[in-house]
């Protein structure tokens, strides 16, 4: 740990696996860890159907890697969340805050 990154992440690597449907299934396998600075926003809403949820949103700083994607999802506090948002904060490129949102079973 250095500085203010004192929280672990992980990120989680996808895998496309194809269907006897011609199709193809993703499923999310562990990846490497890294350090973050992992501070919680407010919640969202997610409304389907007729039911409503309020979903945990997080904000992770991270230094720069070039493996982080809109979409990836990442694991905290055994908790899934899914990157929704990637912001370079210092303006010269060397952090990112990845903003996720918890994924919904």
């Amino acid at each position: 740990m250095i500085g203010g990154f004192r929280n672990r992440i992980e990120l989680l690597t996808f895998s496309r696996t194809a269907d006897d449907a011609g199709g193809a299934g993703i499923a999310w396998l562990p990846g490497p860890e890294i350090w973050a600075d992992v501070s919680r926003l407010t919640s969202t809403r997610d409304v389907t159907g007729d039911r409503e949820r309020r979903l945990k949103r997080i904000a992770a700083r991270i230094r720069v890697r070039s493996d982080i994607v809109l979409g990836q999802q990442i694991r905290f506090d055994a908790e899934r969340y899914e990157v929704v948002s990637i912001e370079s904060d210092d303006g010269r490129a060397r952090r990112f805050t990845l903003i996720c949102e918890e994924v919904s079973s």
